[in-house]
């Protein structure tokens, strides 16, 4: 284009100069033929400066063409890597979207399972607590659980436990546990004060909480002596009875802030188990049982085992004798076996002198 500009300006600037020898020819007439040459001469190079332009035109159009054909093309072919991309990018996050969508709803079905779970445990919490409320629904609940501590312990073996035992004075144990002398027959009462245990735990003052406090340790120490008048029948019972507690959380405030409740259940020998501390002792009472079952039966056992080596001494002269006969058999097998063998070879010969005959008589 500035070529083109150039050029025109050169154009321009010729006839300028034509019209200044045009008017100075008419004033000079004997350089008019000069100027009609001089005329034809520019008419010429104009025309041929105009067919110049005309050339470099049609060759930057021819340029201008192709240079847009090849932009065409190349914005094209970005165009279509721009949409092929798009298009790849697009399936992805649709993939992706399904996928978290799937993940979003199997979450939302596990969220709804947990909130069903928690549903039916805050049921069985519910439950729960009115099983604990009901001074005679909570009893049979400890009595559940230790009964259920005791299977598991001991199985059915009723001679080493029982479940509502009567006693000679009449009052019936929730459970006893028939130990070896000298621990005797152990009581369970599996009953335990729960109410006034509930209204210090919701107290929401330092006084409710004090008195609650002094109600429920006197509730315990009534029951521990209640346990002692009935479940401790000397001659009968052992020495000591449990007070069996089927709450973790009782057994450890009890521990933590009753010392005097820990010292009545010491002086009273009612002493104080949960399931946990009430597993111990069972395990340590069944090993002195299995120990003192054991001492009991070893004149028995050392008996039976003198019968047993009896049996034994018998079984070696027997087996002794059965290998004495075995090598006797042996020995005559093996001399039957080279008799065996004389009587074959002798046999052999007998039949090589036979055909040594025959061909005698045949030659």
């Amino acid at each position: 284009m500035e070529y083109v500009v150039f050029m025109l300006c050169i154009f321009v600037i010729m006839l300028v100069v034509i019209v200044v020898f045009f008017f100075r020819i008419q004033n000079k007439p004997s350089m008019k033929k000069e100027l009609l040459e001089s005329e034809k001469r520019q008419q010429d190079l104009l025309f041929a400066l105009q067919q110049q332009m005309k050339a470099e035109l049609s060759s930057m159009q021819n340029m201008l063409r192709q240079d847009m054909g090849v932009m065409q093309d190349a914005a094209a072919k970005q165009i279509y890597t721009m949409e092929k991309n798009m298009h790849s990018s697009m399936q992805q996050s649709y993939e992706t979207t399904t996928r978290v969508f799937g993940e979003v709803l199997k979450q939302v079905g596990k969220l709804d399972e947990g909130q069903k779970n928690l549903k039916e445990l805050s049921m069985s919490i519910s439950s729960i607590q009115n099983v604990l409320t009901d001074k005679k629904t909570r009893g049979i609940f400890g009595e559940v659980e230790l009964y259920h501590l005791l299977e598991n312990a001991m199985g059915s073996n009723e001679k080493q436990y029982a479940k509502q035992y009567r006693l000679s004075n009449g009052f019936i144990a929730d459970a006893v546990i028939f130990g070896k002398e000298p621990l005797g027959m152990i009581c369970i009462d599996s009953k335990f004060p729960l109410e006034n245990y509930n209204r210090l735990m919701s107290a929401s003052s330092k006084e409710e909480r004090k008195k609650y406090h002094a109600l429920f340790v006197s509730d315990v120490k009534k029951h521990i002596q209640t346990i002692q008048k009935k479940y401790i029948v000397p001659q009968e019972t052992a020495e000591f009875a449990y007070m069996f507690l089927p709450a973790e959380a009782i057994f450890s405030y009890i521990y933590a802030a009753c010392d005097e409740v820990v010292k009545e259940s010491y002086e009273k020998k009612v002493y104080l188990v949960s399931p946990t501390t009430l597993m111990a002792y069972i395990t340590a009472i069944k090993a002195i049982y299995l120990g003192v079952e054991r001492n009991e039966n070893m004149a028995a056992m050392q008996k039976e085992l003198g019968k047993l080596q009896q049996e034994f001494q018998r079984f070696e002269k027997r087996y002794q004798n059965v290998c004495s006969d075995f090598e006797r058999c042996y020995e005559d097998m093996r001399l039957l076996q080279i008799t065996a063998g004389k009587l074959v070879n002798r046999f052999h010969e007998i039949e090589a002198v036979q055909l040594e005959k025959k061909e005698e008589s045949m030659d």
